[in-house]
This record gives structure tokens, sequence and C-alpha cells, in this order.
């Protein structure tokens, strides 16, 4: 190289190629093969440093001796590594404007979501959050400050709320009144309180003037709120569905406060008589975001079928283990649930002894009832019918549930499916169950595992003739017969799909697995501890073609099986 110094001289610098540069490990290691080969050819570094009068780029002089490695380290010097040259990248194409808008987005540019409109945002989030807003809207306010102001500008994103599974969210009484009274809840439809701690009817009463659209609200397994709570959001708001299972009141309150609310006029939806007096009591925050959101409110309602209410459709009391006969009364003997479809008392009532349930006070209040869960109702004890001293003849043609489609009377909430389960009480006879079950012409599951004072003869009659019956669960139950089972198979083979018949014994042999083979819908059956044998299981596991595929098979406690079909049968299907 050539350069011209200050006073006017020109001056040579030596330079070396890459790969022979002295610094250069690679340059190093051929320097040093030449030199064992012997080559003659003296490196390029050691010619500069023989001609006079010539510097070397390193700062060093030409006088001075090259110095290795570790005459270097010596002297407390460090080799000057050579980072490899990297191309310079080139600068980002931004499709932002000087006055602050953005261009459109051109082809090979790097996207930038904050460049769309926020509408588009608004309706991509709304997607988002149509399920459950928790934790979704706290994960967008984390991206960046128009994400995070657009979020919390949009009450449209928060008509489903459940707090359960997630840490993002830890709901206080504060902050769900402030929601609530800010109007971000004004849209709000499903709440879920379930689990939740130090909460109280502070929340619900701000849910009952904020939230007017509330339709489904769940304070399972809460302890802080009462009857006089639950009531203003009943009056306030149109539920149509309210579960308040295992609720523990505070001061020791019993559910049966809670029950004669919901059944009483206290706890009746009123209306109100016009728009204005929705925005009645409403602060200006409130109404405001009530306001922008009306367009967008009936432009989604539009696209579905309009739904009048009508009052409360779905409830469940489960698990409250101070669920009396009282509060059984309250309930079949009120006015208040003409619409009721869904009731569910599953393991409720046990510690004050059997449950008293009127079936024909419950068919006149709950005429539309389609799903009845009275599974452990009652616990060890159980529950009784005031009409089991009824025979068949005197049940009278207009009692029933018509529109049934799921019954669950059994006498444990334990699945029969596993070996070894208790069961309580039972006082289902055959009486009660005909009661129950002889108007379902759209019955498609009926669970009565325990009920050991059932007969088969009981079942037949019981059973409508055109019920689309798909699942039954005949369990430790005084119906396991070989009889039952070809009767289920030969009027129900078209729609059969599980049956689970443990615990029967020398009742259940063979027999039943023919007549279950010819199921062509059959994907799950249990036949744990009966007397089926090695003939009866492959009969069973063989499939006719256009048969349905067996998922499930349950032999565990069959003795007259032998331990390789076991093993076969465990492999092929897992534990039941």
């Amino acid at each position: 190289k050539k350069r011209r110094r200050s006073d006017g001289a020109v001056q040579r610098i030596a330079t070396w190629p890459s790969n022979r540069h002295p610094r250069c490990v690679h340059g190093a290691r051929e320097a040093s093969k030449e030199e064992e080969e012997g080559s003659g050819r003296t490196d390029g570094r050691e010619r500069a440093r023989t001609r006079p009068g010539v510097e070397v780029n390193d700062g060093s002089s030409a006088d001075e001796d090259y110095c290795p490695d570790e005459e270097l380290r010596k002297k407390g010097k460090r080799r000057r590594r050579i980072a490899p040259r990297v191309p310079a990248r080139r600068n980002k194409v931004r499709n932002e404007r000087k006055d602050g808008t953005h261009a459109p987005w051109n082809a090979g540019t790097r996207p930038d979501w904050t460049a769309l409109p926020s509408g588009t945002l608004s309706t991509i989030f709304r997607m988002a959050c149509r399920e459950n807003a928790c934790p979704t809207v706290a994960r967008l306010q984390r991206v960046c400050r128009s994400w995070r102001d657009l979020s919390r500008m949009d009450p449209m994103l928060w008509t489903t709320v459940d707090f359960l599974g997630t840490d993002w969210i830890r709901p206080t009484t504060a902050t769900l009144r402030k929601w609530c009274e800010s109007g971000l809840w004004c849209r709000v439809t499903n709440v879920s309180l379930r689990n939740t701690v130090k909460l109280d009817d502070q929340v619900l009463k701000a849910m009952a003037l904020g939230c007017p659209f509330l339709s489904d609200l769940d304070v399972s397994f809460t302890d802080g709120f009462t009857a006089a709570g639950i009531a203003d959001v009943l009056k306030s708001c149109p539920i149509r569905s309210l579960q308040v299972e295992c609720v523990k009141c505070p001061n020791h309150a019993n559910i049966l406060d809670v029950v004669r609310v919901i059944a009483s006029e206290e706890g009746r939806y009123r209306k109100p008589e016009s728009a204005e007096g929705c925005l009645r009591g409403k602060g200006e925050m409130w109404i405001r975001a009530f306001q922008q959101t009306q367009q967008d409110w009936h432009d989604t309602k539009n696209d579905e079928p309009e739904r009048i209410y009508q009052g409360l459709e779905h409830l469940s009391i489960a698990n409250c283990p101070r669920f009396t006969s009282a509060a059984m009364q309250r309930l079949a003997g009120s006015a208040s649930f003409p619409f009721l479809s869904s009731l569910n008392l599953t393991n409720a009532g046990g510690a004050g002894g059997q449950v008293a349930v009127s079936i024909k006070a419950l068919q006149t209040s709950c005429p539309l009832l389609s799903e009845l869960r009275f599974n452990s109702l009652g616990g060890l004890f159980g529950w009784t019918s005031t009409s089991a001293a009824r025979s068949k003849a005197e049940v009278s043609k207009d009692d029933g549930f018509p529109h049934l489609k799921v019954c669950e009377i059994a006498a444990s909430g334990v699945n029969s499916l596993v070996s070894g389960s208790r069961f309580g009480e039972s006082q289902v006879y055959d009486s009660v169950l005909y009661e129950v079950i002889h108007k379902s012409e759209k019955l498609s599951e009926l669970d009565i595992a325990g009920c050991s004072k059932l007969s088969p003869n009981g079942l037949k009659e019981a059973l409508h003739p055109a019920a689309p019956l798909r699942t039954i669960s005949i369990g430790h139950s005084g119906v396991i017969r070989d009889e039952v089972l070809e009767y289920l198979c030969t009027n129900y083979k078209d729609s059969i799909e599980g049956v689970d018949a443990a615990g029967a014994g020398r009742h259940v042999t063979d027999r039943s697995a023919v007549a279950l083979s010819r199921c062509s819908g059959l994907s799950v059956v249990s036949l744990g501890g009966s007397a089926i044998t090695d003939a009866g299981v492959q009969c069973l596991s063989k499939r006719t073609p256009g048969s349905a595929v067996l998922q499930q098979m349950n032999i565990s406690g069959c003795r007259s099986v032998s331990r390789d079909l076991k093993r076969q049968i465990l492999a092929k299907y897992g534990e039941p």
C-alpha cells in the first residue's frame, strides 16, 4: 500500500493476504508448515522488517525483533484478534410517514401490528377473548402501549370471565368493583368466581348494578357470599344458569336461606321498563362505555337468534352437605321454575339424614326438565320418594318427565367402573323408577348403579320403547341379569354406545357377551366381576364389519378369564 504523509512524501506500508497474516491462526499454521518443509520462503512481516524506512501497521518499528506468542505473554501483552468482517445490516424499512400515519405494507417489509386500524385490532381481540377473557386480556396489555389502551377501552372483550386455573389475575373485591363501576363489565354475560377467596357481597352488589346482561353465574366453592348478595344478582340480572355448589355461607348460615331466595319472589328478575331504566343509577363512565358498545352489541346479537328471557334454566346445588328435606321441599313446591331444564343435586345432603323428594311436586314445578342428576343424593343415607308406597297402577298418565334426556339416580356418586366402590343405601323402588322415566321418550342416559331394590321386570316396564338410549349404568344394582342385557341389546341395539354392568357376579355370563357383540354402536363396555369366560371376551372383542371400534373394555375381577387374556385386553384398551 502507498499513502501520502503530511509532509508530502510517499510512504509504503506492507500488507498481507488474510490467509498469510501472522496474526491469523490459519496463517500461522501455514507459516509453521513452510518452515518445517524448508521451503525457504520468509514471512511477509519479516520481509517488511528488512526493508529500511518501512513501517508496520501494528505500530511497531522495523528495527524491533518479532516476538512470538510466548514472548508476548511474558511481556504482559495480548495479541490483537482480527474479527471477521460482517456485512452491515440494511436499515429497517418502516412504513411510518412523517405525519405519523402508516403507509400500506409492501412485500418484503416486516409487518407492524401497530399499523393495523383500531377496528381490525378490536375484532381480532374479541375473537381471541370469546371463550375466556382471562388471562388473554392481561397478556394483550403487556405487548405495547397501543394494545393496552385499546384493551382497556373495549368492554366487548369481557363477555366471558373465568378466573379458575389462571394466575395472571387474582380477583379482589376492590378490583371487581372497579371493573363493574367503570363500565368495563357492562357487556359481560358469563362470570365464574369458582374457588375464589376473600370476596364478599359487595362484589355481587356491584355486579347487580354494572352487569345488566349477566346470564351465567358460578359462585361454587366460595365462602364469602350470602343469600342477600345472591338475591341482588337474581333481581337485577337475567340469570339463566346458577351454580352454588358447596357454598360455605359466613356466620354458619344454612343453604336453606339460599334455596329460599332462589325459589321465592325475592329472587325473581325484574326487567327494566325502558332503555332509560337500564341507565338509572349508573355513573358517567359506565354510561359512556355502555353507549359506545351499543351498536357493536346489536351487530353481534343480530347474528344469533334472539332469546327472550323466561326464567332460570340451569340450577346446580351439588356437593352441599347441609342440603335437607326442607330445602328440597322449597325447590319442588316452588312456582319459580317453569322453564328449568337442568337440576343438579349430585352428592347433596347427607349431614341431616335422608332427603325426602316429592316426584309429583317436582314434575308440576319443572315440567320442562331434561336433566335430572340425583346421584348420591342424601349421601350414605340416600333419598326417598314420598310416592314410594304407591304402586305403578296408581301412577297417573299425566305424571312423568316427557322432556327428560338424562336421568341419574344412582346410590353413589363414585363411578361404578372402579372395582370396590362403596354404595350407600337406596330407596329407589320399581314404582319410583316407573314414575320418573315411563314417559321419557327422549331418554338417552340412565344411571341406576347401586339401586339394589330394583327388579329386572321393573326396568323393562319403566323404559320407553322409543327412547334413543345411548348409555346405561346398572352396575351393582338388582337388575343385572343376562335377560336384561339381552333385552337392552335387542330393543336398543342401534343406539346404545356404552354399558356398565360391573359387579354382576354369576348373573352375567357369555350370553350377555354374545348379545353385546351384536350392538353396532357399542364403544364402552364394563363387565368387571362377572362370570364371563375367554370365549365371551373373544366374541365381544371381535367386531363385525361396519361396527364402531371398541374403545374401552373392563374385565377386571372376572375369575373365569385367563391371565394371559387379561394382559392382552389391558395392553389393548388400557386401564378402565
